[in-house]
């Protein structure tokens, strides 16, 4: 694989950095720097070994997180050690180099990691160290104005966020073709873990994209860079850029890295030290939760203190990233949708969100699009026409059309709606979905892809025939509505503030439910 997309052949050397950080950094290793990248171990260790034999010898220079990889471009491991204070990486690398070559083999080197260089070539200090460099970067970033508009393949700066101390679940994927498919992107990222979202962006009057890819958990997205970063994505192209996407603050958080060993209990126990807990929603035996915090304050506090952190007696670290809220709105959102509270569209009257309720109502794509995360993205097939679109949860567990609309590759499925169900005279199918619980039915509003308008012709279709589709998916059903009665009279009873549906929305309702509640 390696060979077919054009990737050097990795080479150490004896000269204490590998040839692999001496082609891209050059012979010189900056002054501050916390992680090391070590490589060259003994063919006979295994990853845990390594891994074990890591954390005996550095275990003075603690805290530190170990992350071992297979290395892209040779069948051998790869080590990153972060370091928590300052001084630890360097003094691994000038002490601790005979002792780590009688433990972990004669070949081992160690490089200086998550090294960025500016415009003139000089070092881009870690977090720890980058805002007393401010203003310099700033005059030195300066220099490359006059390229500013003129494309270029291969940018000579890329200043992304590296550090795995503050990686995230998005990573920032650039320099990639203009016309890059999503298929592409998710056939190389979705190797490293599951991919939950890809959002492809390509600016006006240049030759590249980039693109925001959107990890499962954070382990997965640190992997994916450590192992994709200057890799092409297709065969003889030019090479992926790769860093950590922004994280928006928000009071909910997602927490990986958990096991067996996890539970509520646990959870609540090492979360609840920093503030109120609202909610935990974990199911015992998941690799990942979402906890929400009373405010922004204490889940700021809880990310910093907890990540990377062990909150039970085993060495289980956890990985901390703030998740999207779905309930909460900017302040100024607010205020505009108070003031708009008149007009609401036709047909929302019956399920308004009543007065004093915690909730803001979604009355528009805009306003949802903002409050509610696309969980899943894929085709819609109704007889021989497939309708890209997207499903907005707004209501149930994440975990169900992250689970039920992907196949056993994690690959999304080609929803083929294969019966129509009669919007009349349905009270008891009505009744046995409204009892169903969060983990067993999940509500969506379904949307075109690209282009709201895309999916036009198939509510056309459901309107005029007065009708619901249903598709049927390993352990579950999907059913499909139009604006109607029935979508109102549902979205009333598990979700009464999104109000996005009336007679000319070119919108569907998707109830997904993990077991068929009856036969249409």
């Amino acid at each position: 694989m390696a060979e077919e997309r054009g990737r050097p052949q990795y080479r150490p050397n004896c000269n204490g950095l590998s040839s692999y950080y001496r082609e891209r950094f050059g012979s010189h290793s900056p002054e501050v720097y916390l992680n090391l990248r070590i490589s060259g171990f003994d063919d006979r260790l295994e990853r845990e070994q390594i891994k074990q034999y890591l954390t005996q010898e550095l275990k003075k220079y603690a805290p530190f997180e170990i992350k071992v990889v297979k290395n892209p471009e040779e069948d051998e491991r790869l080590a990153y050690v972060n370091f928590e204070r300052n001084d630890c990486a360097r003094k691994v690398r000038y002490t601790l180099m005979d002792r780590l070559k009688s433990v972990l083999g004669k070949r081992v080197q160690c490089d200086p990691a998550g090294i960025l260089r500016d415009q003139e070539g000089k070092y881009i200090p870690d977090r720890f160290n980058r805002a007393q460099h401010g203003a310099d970067s700033k005059r030195e970033g300066g220099s490359g104005s006059g390229n500013r508009g003129r494309p270029t393949k291969e940018p000579s700066t890329w200043r992304l966020k590296q550090d795995d101390d503050e990686a995230t679940r998005t990573l920032f994927v650039g320099n990639m073709p203009s016309d890059v498919k999503e298929r592409e992107i998710r056939h190389v990222f979705e190797e490293h873990g599951k991919v939950e979202e890809v959002d492809i962006k390509t600016p006006i009057n240049t030759d590249a994209a980039y693109a925001f890819v959107m990890f499962q958990t954070v382990d997965q997205a640190i992997q994916a860079k450590a192992e994709e970063q200057d890799r092409p994505i297709r065969a003889g192209g030019s090479r992926m850029k790769i860093g950590y996407g922004k994280s928006q603050v928000s009071r909910r958080l997602f927490v990986g890295g958990l096991g067996s060993w996890c539970d509520k209990e646990i959870l609540q126990k090492a979360f609840g030290e920093f503030g109120f807990v609202e909610n935990i929603d974990y199911d015992h035996g998941q690799p990942y939760a979402y906890v929400v915090y009373e405010n922004t304050h204490t889940s700021q506090e809880a990310c910093r203190s907890l990540r990377g952190a062990c909150i039970s007696k085993g060495n289980h670290p956890i990985m901390v990233d703030y998740a999207k809220d779905l309930t909460a709105q900017p302040e100024k959102q607010q205020f505009m949708r108070k003031r708009r509270a008149s007009k609401s569209p036709v047909g929302a009257s019956a399920v308004r969100t009543p007065p004093g309720s915690p909730k803001d109502v979604v009355r528009n794509f805009a306003e949802l699009e903002e409050a509610y995360a696309a969980t899943w993205s894929g085709k819609m097939a109704l007889k021989k026409t497939d309708y890209p679109v997207k499903f907005y949860r707004v209501y149930g567990a994440e975990r169900l059309p992250v689970k039920l609309l992907r196949d056993e590759d994690d690959v999304p499925l080609r929803l083929l709606i294969t019966q129509r169900l009669s919007l009349s005279s349905q009270n008891l199918l009505f009744d046995k979905l409204a009892s169903c619980s969060s983990k067993e039915l999940s509500l969506g509003v379904i949307t075109g892809k690209k282009e709201l308008s895309d999916l036009q012709p198939l509510v056309n279709y459901f309107t005029n025939k007065e009708a619901a589709g249903v598709v049927t998916v390993p352990g579950g059903i999907l059913y499909i509505f139009p604006f109607c009665e029935f979508a109102l009279k549902l979205l009333a009873e598990f979700t009464p503030q999104v109000n996005v549906f009336n007679e000319n929305c070119p919108f569907l309702l998707g109830a997904l439910a993990v077991r068929a509640p009856g036969t249409p």
